[in-house]
């Protein structure tokens, strides 16, 4: 816990110095612009997947399907955004990934939707198909097993 606190002190200082830096490197006016401009675009992206997820999510439910697909791609936009509405570059940095992950969930069918993994109940047990790959197979402990008796 403490190495956590450390860090959220440390942040802000990283991103104060970072934004030095990039001031030295291509001028404050240049570095104020790119300041607002990840700011806007994060707010846009904050509200524009905001509104959409929640129309999204509407959607899901009135037709009783599972929300998990718009609540997985959902979160990496509101955190991309997040991360953009902050100032500085570490944050830019860390939302690249996060926009990369909403994008790659986006068309992704959730567990029991339509070309996605199925979903099927055996004796009281939900059953979620996955994939399997030919190679060496590992025992699995007695508690990790649905079948245990």
């Amino acid at each position: 816990m403490p190495l956590l606190r450390l860090l959220m002190l440390a942040l802000p200082l990283l991103e104060l110095a970072s934004l030095i830096v990039l001031g030295g490197q291509i001028g404050v006016g240049a570095t104020l612009l790119w300041v607002l401009g990840t700011g806007v675009l994060g707010l846009l992206l904050i509200q524009r997947q905001g509104w959409s997820m929640l129309q999204q999510l509407q959607l899901k439910m009135a037709e009783n399907r599972s929300p998990f697909a718009v609540l997985k791609t959902g979160m990496w936009w509101l955190l991309a955004g997040v991360l953009l509405m902050i100032p500085g570059l570490i944050t830019d940095a860390l939302a690249v990934p996060c926009l990369i992950m909403a994008l790659l969930n986006k068309g992704r069918p959730a567990p029991g939707e339509p070309g996605g993994p199925g979903v099927y109940q055996r004796g009281g047990n939900t059953i979620i198909e996955g994939e399997w790959k030919p190679g060496e197979e590992k025992p699995v402990e007695l508690e990790q097993r649905i079948d245990r008796q």
